[in-house]
């Protein structure tokens, strides 16, 4: 298994990205990429393990489904090496011999003895059946787009006051974005709070302001943007981080 999460590291270094940069691009904490990267699994939410790989795989430029296929067959051979090494308990049987097989005579009060044994048997494996708990079953796998889901809905700001709900100007700006990679994005519109995406390729967003944008971006090379119909192109790099990018009237007029 830690052979197989090495491949994963060296994957991210040959593209030249940070922990930090896929806890951008996937939303997952950069403690938890350490302990995939480390193949320390115990500290890992269980039901988030291969929801957590496969986006891993996605962020280096790997196929997920390739990477998962051989997550399961490396998982499964741990399974069967465990399986393999645990000791096999001999039978014991009992030893014979004239002297002992002599004196097996089926007598009453020997009969009553053995119906008496096996009946506190049957109760004490009843009783222990009772008692012990049950195993409890093993967490369910989450898809990771309910976890991203959820982590919207948990960090999303309230609603905006009634009197800031107006009709935006004539002249108002209208932001226009079309994605081609994964990008996570957090869009602040004039001074309300900011809020986050994550745009999958393929993806298309629209927002409307009346003075301006502060655009925050992780791979701002993943996102094309169009400003009242005048194209922006990309704000950055692929795989880099863009800050507090102030987006205006003034783009309008720049050359």
């Amino acid at each position: 298994m830690k052979t197989f999460l090495e491949e994963l590291r060296k994957a991210r270094e040959a593209k030249k990205l940070s922990l930090a940069d896929i806890a951008d691009a996937t939303l997952i904490n950069v403690k938890h990429l350490e302990a995939i990267e480390q193949g320390n699994m115990a500290i890992l939410p269980q039901a988030y393990v291969r929801a957590f790989i496969r986006e891993y795989a996605s962020a280096v430029g790997l196929d997920p489904g390739e990477v998962m296929r051989h997550f399961d067959e490396v998982a499964a051979r741990k399974v069967q090496e465990q399986h393999l090494s645990e000791p096999v308990r001999a039978e014991r049987r009992p030893a014979t011999g004239t002297a002992w097989e002599s004196h097996q005579v089926l007598t009453p009060r020997n009969a009553g003895i053995a119906a008496a044994l096996v009946i506190l048997a049957l109760g004490a494996v009843l009783v222990a059946n009772l008692v012990t708990p049950q195993a409890a079953p093993p967490p369910p796998e989450i898809p990771f787009p309910t976890v991203v889901r959820e982590h919207e809905r948990r960090n999303a700001p309230p609603p905006a006051p009634l009197p800031q709900r107006i009709a935006p100007p004539v002249d108002s700006l209208t932001l226009f974005a079309a994605v081609t990679d994964t990008v996570w994005a957090a869009i602040c519109i004039d001074s309300l709070p900011p809020r986050e995406y994550l745009f999958r390729p393929g993806n298309r967003a629209s927002w409307r302001a009346r003075d301006r944008f502060t655009v925050t971006l992780g791979n701002a090379g993943g996102i094309q943007f169009t400003l009242n119909k005048k194209p922006l192109g990309t704000l950055g790099r692929r795989g880099s981080v863009v800050h507090n990018l102030l987006l205006s009237r003034q783009n309008l007029t720049a050359q």
